[in-house]
């Protein structure tokens, strides 16, 4: 293998880019730590929902009927939380309810 040196300049930029990509890297890092803890159990659901929590267990498990297909949406739960029981990420708890204009979070 035959490394050649390399020049002031090309060490100037890949310590910029090294330094982008670890700022991105800590963003998203920050980020999913953020969303970590956005998380609802299905009583948190169901009252914010104004649905019971056998209604909400049907969203996890069996779906909902779409309005406008003949698909079902289902609510998804957090992933790596199952100690903790189900939980509900606040984003995907947002974009299933969008899909039912008429349930809205309260």
């Amino acid at each position: 293998m035959n490394l050649s040196p390399i020049t002031v300049a090309d060490f100037e930029r890949l310590t910029e880019t090294i330094t982008k990509e670890l700022a991105e890297i800590k963003e998203l890092t920050r980020l999913s730590s953020v969303r970590q803890k956005l998380l609802f159990d299905i009583s948190e659901v169901a009252f914010l929902t104004s649905f019971s929590v056998d209604t909400v267990k049907n969203w996890i498990y069996k779906g909902r009927p779409s309005i406008d297909s003949n698909r079902r949406i289902f609510l998804k739960p957090a992933k790596g939380v199952v100690d903790r029981g189900v939980r509900i990420h606040a984003d995907e708890l947002e974009d299933f309810l969008s899909h039912f204009p008429s349930a809205k979070a309260v």
